[in-house]
């Protein structure tokens, strides 16, 4: 009996082996271009002969495609479909995004900052940087990445206890970077994170199967202001993961208190966050909703 499965095309082979030059499974692939694993395995086996312009364009940025890769893989995505995909480079469209981040950072009174797929710190506002005690040169001195400056010997006596924060977010860091693991950039940065102190023994135990809350409460020393109780709301592009902003709300009433002696409640008139005595909402950039402040 003769198999009736279509034969591979030029675009599932062209498609299987810059995923295998890249080291990368299809499930890997799939969780990098947030498509089903089938969908995936479908166009490689030329299961599928019209394979969307969204689902194309995903995988290009997963694949980090440039060059002759992009221009070979378009032409194949163009000769399968019969529809035209643009060979544009994406980089306008994430610096929209990044303006975007910026943007509402700036305009939201909250201690607020924005960070890319990689984890750099791409703004903060100036209630950030107040209440974090940070400084444009010290960001610098730190490469602009969060991990950096939290794992940072000195910086670090300010968190109580540092390690159950240090360990919580670098499980964060390694489940939201998880599909970007074959990128050049992603194992400069590792081999970076691997050189500082205590990061190589928290990141083997710190636990990336599954993933993590949305939300958690941490403890900090000011020096104004004594120890705060923060409780983190992280808000993610629609669409897209290459930006998130963070937001700190207050973990209790004395925090709480400090937010509106400082004016870091209040949000500039007209700012699409919006807070209510149940959540904080970041309408226009995801829908998610976070807890409510708990008062003790």
């Amino acid at each position: 009996m003769m198999d009736d499965a279509p034969a591979p095309n030029d675009f599932s082979q062209i498609l299987s082996e810059l995923r295998s030059v890249r080291n990368l499974s299809q499930g890997q692939l799939a969780r990098a271009a947030h498509l089903s694993r089938t969908y995936v395995y479908h166009l490689e086996h030329g299961l599928r002969q019209a394979p969307s312009a969204r689902a194309a364009r995903a995988i290009i940025r997963a694949l980090d495609l440039h060059g002759e890769e992009r221009r070979r893989f378009i032409q194949a995505f163009n000769d399968l479909t019969g529809d035209y995909l643009d060979d544009e480079n994406d980089a306008p469209a994430l610096l929209d995004l990044r303006h975007l981040a910026t943007l509402l950072v700036e305009n939201t009174t909250f201690p607020a900052h924005s960070l890319d797929r990689m984890w750099n710190v791409s703004a903060w506002n100036q209630a950030a940087r107040d209440l974090f005690e940070v400084t444009d040169d010290d960001m610098a001195r730190h490469d602009h990445h969060l991990l950096k400056l939290i794992y940072d010997p000195q910086y670090r006596r300010r968190f109580q206890p540092w390690e159950e924060l240090a360990r919580r977010l670098t499980a964060d860091f390694k489940f939201s970077t998880r599909g970007v693991t074959f990128l050049p950039e992603y194992r400069d940065l590792t081999r970076a994170l691997k050189r500082l102190p205590d990061y190589r023994r928290l990141s083997m135990t710190s636990e990336t199967t599954t993933a993590p809350p949305p939300t958690f409460l941490f403890h900090m020393k000011h020096s104004r202001f004594g120890t705060l109780t923060l409780r983190t709301a992280i808000s993610i592009f629609s669409g897209s993961l290459d930006y998130s902003i963070v937001v700190y709300l207050p973990g209790n009433q004395q925090t709480l208190v400090t937010f509106q002696q400082c004016s870091w409640q209040q949000l500039a008139p007209g700012h699409p966050t919006a807070l209510t005595d149940q959540s904080i909402t970041v309408v226009g950039s995801g829908s998610n909703s976070f807890p409510p402040i708990p008062r003790r």
